[in-house]
């Protein structure tokens, strides 16, 4: 595998759906990581108008840059494995009927869209290898999830949800219109509708949950 001279880089594959680094207290990203990220973002002459984000307790999304076929398959390979694991968690631990409904509901909708995925890339027109396995700032989310208390939980689990969604609208519209690979961007689009219904349902149980 090449190795991944991300487009969307340190800045948008660590910060797609990166959910503002809610660390293990749920805090904001050290001060230095924050520059470093916009540094990133503000270095590259391709920075593209995204939607702006910001999840209570989650910390503010930075913008999202148009991806080649590897970044965006990186980064919507990595979500849906986030998504997956951390809606399993959400149905062994939250006592909420409906944060319960909303993980089951991220289970089967983010393991059909690694299915079309897979099978995108199986066809051969897409030449990009889907990762094998989250990334760092992804395990450290889910590092979170494990690690809250019951109480806590069902917060938790909804402000990264409402980051994540949000992060990952703007990265899919934003393959969608300036991506480099037909398959992928007609990919992006089917599934860019149901990402932000997630996204809707997210934030109306973000307002619900205080």
């Amino acid at each position: 595998m090449r190795t991944y001279q991300l487009t969307l880089t340190t800045a948008a594959v660590a910060v797609v759906f990166a959910l503002g680094a809610c660390n293990k207290n749920g805090g904001s990203p050290p001060a230095a990581a924050d520059a470093a990220s916009n540094a990133a973002v503000s270095s590259s002459p391709a920075v593209a108008g995204a939607e702006g984000a910001t999840a209570a307790g989650v910390g503010a999304a930075a913008t999202v840059l148009p991806a080649s076929a590897q970044d965006f398959v990186t980064a919507a390979a990595t979500s849906d494995m986030y998504e997956i694991k951390a809606a399993k968690i959400a149905q062994a631990k939250s006592k909420d009927p409906e944060v319960k409904r909303f993980a089951t509901r991220m289970i089967h909708d983010h393991t059909h869209s690694t299915e079309l995925l897979k099978a995108l890339l199986a066809g051969g027109a897409v030449k990009a290898t889907a990762p094998t396995d989250m990334d760092e700032r992804r395990k450290g989310l889910i590092g979170d999830l494990n690690a809250a208390t019951p109480p806590n939980f069902d917060k938790t689990y909804v402000d990264q949800q409402a980051a994540a969604h949000q992060e990952a609208a703007s990265l899919f519209a934003n393959y969608a219109k300036n991506g480099d690979n037909a398959g992928l961007k007609n990919f992006a689009s089917t599934v860019l509708p149901t990402i932000q219904t997630h996204r809707t349902m997210a934030q109306q149980m973000q307002t619900r949950i205080k």
